[in-house]
This record gives C-alpha cells, structure tokens and sequence, in this order.
C-alpha cells in the first residue's frame, strides 16, 4: 500500500505539474505565438488556438483531472483506513482545503470543458458568418475574457495546491526516532 501511495502522489503532482504549465503555456506563450505569427490571417489563427485548447481543454485536462481524483480518493481511503499507519499530513487550518481547493478547479475545468467552449465556437462560427455583427463579437470577447478570467482562477489554485503539497511534503518528524543526518557526518 506504501509503493501505492507513492506512486498516487507522483501521479498527483505529475498531473497537476502538466495541468498548471500547460495553462500558462497555452494561455499566454501559444496564444501570443499564434497570434503574432498568423496576423495576416485571423481565421486561420482562430483555428489553430481552437485545436490546441480543444485538445488541451478535454483531453489532456480531463486525464489530468482522472489522475488527481484516484490519487484524492486512495490517499483519503488510506487515510481513513490507517493502511500501515498512513495518515495524511495537515498543514492548513481545515482538514480538506488541498481537497476542496481540487473540486473547485475540477468544476472550472468542466465548466470550460463542458459548456464554454462549446459556446464560444459556436459563436465564432456566428461571427464568422455574420462579419459586420458587432453584437456577435462583443458576446465573444465577453465569454473571452470570462474565460481568461476562469484560466487565471484554476492557474492561482493551482499553485496553492502546489503550495500545499510542498509543505506536506517538507513536515519533520516529532519523535527523535529518525536518524539525525547531521551527527552522521
């Protein structure tokens, strides 16, 4: 069960490693690098940043978001359970903030996976085919901005879930039954 945890815990912070970077890479290197590179041909930019943020927005997040739960779900279980005398270090005042810190980007995630990125191509394709509707365009830069706004959001949580995972990850022991590596020397 120990190799088990371990092996959730690197999954944990593998996924939430690839989730975050490719956040900001995609929001702000892509973006930027599409952007500047295709200005001649706005369409073409437009679809380009719509591949790489469908692929990242469902496929990738949403593996992400698989790993992260089972590694939730086996540490709370092994947890409650005091597998081999597991217990899962607290060092926030709540008990479950790195947890409910995970739901609440979880329900971002899907909310852009799920219902505004669907939205926002199909009103793309609206203002693609109606070019001089500036309704159209203003509804898109909203749910734009919203949706750079939801980027941020999950990208600051989750550099508060690597926050806490560092100091879990930095706790010493109370008891003196661990070796002190300095008297080694």
């Amino acid at each position: 069960m120990k190799r088990l945890i371990y092996l959730t815990n690197w999954l944990y912070l593998f996924s939430l490693a690839l989730w975050v970077s490719g956040m900001f890479l995609l929001g702000i290197l892509v973006e930027i690098i599409v952007r500047t590179s295709l200005s001649g041909d706005p369409a073409l930019a437009s679809q380009v940043m719509n591949k790489v943020m469908d692929i990242f927005n469902v496929k990738i997040i949403y593996t992400c978001l698989v790993l992260m739960g089972l590694s939730v779900a086996i540490r709370f279980f092994a947890d409650r359970k005091s597998v081999r005398g597991f217990s899962e270090p607290r060092v926030t005042r709540w008990r479950y903030t790195k947890q409910i810190v995970f739901i609440v980007m979880a329900f971002i995630a899907l909310y852009i996976g799920d219902y505004l990125r669907p939205e926002m191509h199909s009103l793309d394709k609206l203002k693609k085919a109606q070019p001089h509707e500036m309704r159209l365009q203003k509804q898109f830069d909203g749910y734009h901005s919203l949706l750079v706004r939801l980027y941020s959001v999950n990208m600051i949580l989750g550099l508060v879930l690597f926050h806490i995972h560092g100091k879990e990850m930095t706790r010493f022991r109370d008891d003196d039954s661990a070796p002190d590596l300095a008297q080694d020397r």
